[in-house]
């Protein structure tokens, strides 16, 4: 298969050096209702962007099922997942659990659980 690389610089990266490959068949998890969960072997973590632009985790998880991402941008996700630091490796659960108030209405709370030699709890 031939294909034709246009090398463009977008905010600071040159289009030929992004790894495709990163960018697999992956369903990310929109965790809409509660008792939502994915659980799996984490097999890849990235920086990715919440709904605000700022970076948080992204994690693609081998659910043995096919592969999952979970983008980690709701505070309450994104605090718990940077807390736990988990590694790629590791075997993570991540479960919506209930809704809380938030000083901007409510918001989401997570039960996150992740096996590993790695984890500080």
């Amino acid at each position: 298969m031939n294909t034709t690389i246009t090398t463009t610089k977008k905010a600071g990266i040159t289009m030929s050096d992004i790894q495709w490959d990163e960018f697999g068949a992956s369903e990310f998890v929109k965790f809409a209702n509660k008792g939502d969960s994915v659980n799996g072997k984490i097999t890849n973590i990235r920086v990715g962007q919440d709904f605000n632009g700022n970076p948080c985790p992204v994690l693609d998880i081998d659910t043995g099922n096919g592969s999952r991402t979970v983008t980690a941008g709701q505070a309450n996700l994104k605090s718990q997942i940077v807390q736990l630091r988990p590694s790629v490796g590791d075997t993570i659960t991540i479960t919506y659990d209930r809704d809380e108030k938030a000083e901007k209405g409510m918001k989401k709370v997570f039960a996150i659980k992740v096996d590993s030699n790695t984890a500080p709890f």
